[in-house]
């Protein structure tokens, strides 16, 4: 009998590539906007595949671990795990046994199912000349459809298909999908769905009513109640994974797992922002152990306690800084105790003004005639309005505050919304006279840089500024947005916003700014300072000639309250050069 000759990794490598075309091209034929509603985003790269495999052992013992794919598309991650597991142990008999009786994976699509068993016959007939015979572990399930949390032995007892097989994994591998169930891109079937989620998943507290769900949050859950006790789950997810909305995640997973590797600033989708993969183990125990980090845009790696991200006041955010003098600057900032703006300025002295949604032409006019005009704004849109610190806004619209209006259309939408089974959807947003009669300071929602400058006038904005406003004119009060402005526009501010996740910035995605993480920047409360600070701002307005020095004079002022060395300065600069 013939032994057919095992196929070399190039020429495998070639044939997965191949697969990868084919369903790129698959994903091609899709409308992006159905892409986006359903998050179908196929992994298309093999480095990405291999990064992800890369927590799974290939050693002898790999043909008594079960491996899930809960989400397994057109079934790549399965394809490339097989191949990597032919390189080691080309044995027909052992990869056949392996496919029948280790490989576990679910698709929502019964097509996704139909297509990877498919690809998986393909790829066995290519390894060995032969038709596959064996069975698949495999179902078309809604794998978010999970066993109640919490639920007690005189509770009906709820099956799904998989249910039998919790914390009997020892991998769980893929690519979960992004879908929203709030908001503008909201994908959920109704309300009670989303009430459903609420209750039957452990990370969301009681307390949470109107949550905001995306599934990527319930999928890393679920998983997670698959794996053994030191099982591993390496899942490549979307960047908004350090957003606020994730902040249940974020502490379930550190009180639940170690966090292993946590890869920031991927960008693999054509149509998807950035991503970041994590690696995580399953463990209930003390969490004494460091986090990789690896950094894909400036190829660092370096390491994190994962102990410090246990921090309630701060959301559970998974901070990370690449050097050791950025944590002595940081660790500068914040001993200092200051209070935060929002600590200072709590009752939405911070906010955005106009939210018009798709109705900026109902409010918005180049022509006010026979409008009152004590209810008329300059319309000041985002980076148009305001190109760099300290700027002269400009504005070509204006804007009509009509109530009436804004009550009508809300109505509307309500009552529409609630026929759907919607809540949580956001509606228009007129803002506060107040603010728009009084001086302000306006910051650029999407910057790499923060970008601030103070306005006097009667104004208004769209949602791509926000506004920071005391509601009042006194002298006191504008002597003190003069301060608040130029420490905003300083270069430590900005280092600060950067390295703290402040500004959000990855690979595809444009630079964003969360009005409750802008809200955590300390406030120096020293009032010689902010005196000094003041006067200098001020007079860049007087003379916009001088701001280049007047800039600089700033910066040494901020830099001195911190006590900030030379090379501390430097790494400041050369930081935000390169971000």
């Amino acid at each position: 009998m013939l032994v057919k000759e095992a196929i070399k990794s190039e020429q495998i490598t070639f044939y997965l590539n191949r697969i990868i075309r084919g369903q790129t091209g698959f994903e091609q034929n899709l409308d992006k906007k159905h892409r986006k509603q359903n998050g179908v985003f196929l992994t298309n790269s093999l480095l990405t595949v291999e990064n992800i495999l890369s927590i799974v052992e290939i050693n002898i013992d790999i043909f008594t671990k079960r491996i899930l794919e809960p989400s397994c598309g057109q079934g790549i991650f399965i394809l490339k795990l097989i191949s990597d597991i032919y390189q080691e142990f080309p044995d027909e008999k052992l990869i056949s046994g392996f496919i029948s009786n280790n490989i576990f994976f679910v698709d929502i699509q019964k097509e996704m199912i139909e297509k990877t068993m498919s690809n998986i016959k393909s790829l066995y007939k290519y390894l060995f000349g032969n038709e596959y015979k064996g069975s698949f572990n495999s179902i078309a399930w809604d794998f978010t459809d999970k066993v109640p949390a919490n639920s007690t032995l005189f509770d009906e007892q709820k099956e799904t298909p998989f249910s039998s097989l919790y914390n009997t994994f020892d991998y769980v591998i893929g690519n979960p999908p992004y879908v929203t169930l709030y908001g503008r891109r909201d994908k959920k079937q109704n309300e009670e769905q989303r009430i459903n989620y609420l209750k039957n998943y452990n990370q969301f507290p009681n307390s949470v009513k109107n949550g905001k769900i995306n599934l990527v949050m319930l999928f890393l859950e679920h998983s997670l109640d698959f794996l053994k006790d030191n099982g591993k789950l390496s899942f490549i997810i979307d960047v908004s994974f350090f957003e606020t909305a994730y902040e249940h995640t974020r502490k379930y997973l550190l009180e639940k797992t170690k966090i292993v590797e946590l890869h920031v600033n991927i960008k693999d989708f054509d149509v998807a922002s950035g991503q970041v993969i994590i690696k995580v183990s399953k463990s209930n125990g003390v969490k004494d152990n460091d986090v990789r980090i690896q950094d894909h845009k400036t190829q660092n790696s370096y390491f994190i306690p994962q102990s410090s991200w246990l921090n309630k006041n701060d959301e559970f955010k998974f901070r990370y800084n690449g050097c050791s003098i950025s944590k002595q600057i940081i660790d500068k900032v914040v001993s200092n105790r200051d209070k935060t703006l929002l600590d200072l300025f709590p009752n939405k002295n911070l906010r955005t003004c106009v939210m018009l949604l798709d109705m900026e032409d109902k409010f918005t006019f180049y022509d006010c005639i026979g409008k009152d005009e004590k209810l008329i704004y300059p319309y000041y849109q985002g980076s148009k309005a305001l190109s760099e610190k300290y700027g002269e806004l400009s504005f070509k619209k204006s804007f009509f505050y009509n109530k009436p209006l804004q009550d009508s259309i809300n109505t509307e939408l309500k009552i529409q919304l609630e026929m759907e089974g919607v809540k949580n959807k956001k509606r228009l947003g007129l803002g506060e006279t107040i603010i728009y009669d009084n001086p302000k300071i306006y910051i650029r929602q999407s910057a790499k840089e923060i970008v601030a400058t103070v306005d006097l006038k009667r104004s208004s904005a769209n949602n791509s500024l926000y506004v920071f406003s005391l509601r009042n004119n006194s002298e006191e009060t504008v002597n003190f947005l003069y301060f608040l402005c130029g420490l905003l526009n300083s270069d430590l501010i900005t280092y600060y916003a950067q390295q703290m996740n402040i500004i959000r910035y990855s690979q595809g995605k444009q630079p964003q700014i969360k009005i409750g993480d802008l809200g955590t920047i300390y406030i120096p409360s020293n009032t010689d300072l902010q005196n000094e600070i003041s006067i200098l701002c001020k007079s860049i307005y007087e003379k916009p000639s001088v701001k280049e020095q007047v800039t600089k004079e700033i910066n040494s002022i901020v830099y001195a309250y911190y006590y900030l060395t030379n090379s501390e300065i430097q790494n400041i600069s050369d930081s935000i050069k390169s971000f």
